[in-house]
């Protein structure tokens, strides 16, 4: 495994992304990862697909970033 991206509709720190690392470092698995998720700030309100564009959460830019990493 060369690199793992993970992509979450929340904030990354302490949320899947965190996870995701603590069992990667368990399991020996030593790789790049990159994190796609909201900043860890208060946020302003809207509807998600709002939300989803101003923080990256798309299908277009997650594509772009995997694409990158790759």
């Amino acid at each position: 495994m060369s690199h793992v991206l993970v992509a979450e509709n929340h904030v990354s720190s302490g949320g899947l992304a965190s996870q995701v690392a603590e069992a990667l470092y368990n399991a020996d698995v030593k790789t790049r990862m990159t994190r796609i998720g909201l900043p860890d700030k208060f946020i302003e309100c809207g509807s998600v697909p709002t939300l989803q564009r101003r923080y990256g959460l798309t299908v277009d830019r997650i594509l772009d970033v995997a694409l990158a990493v790759a």
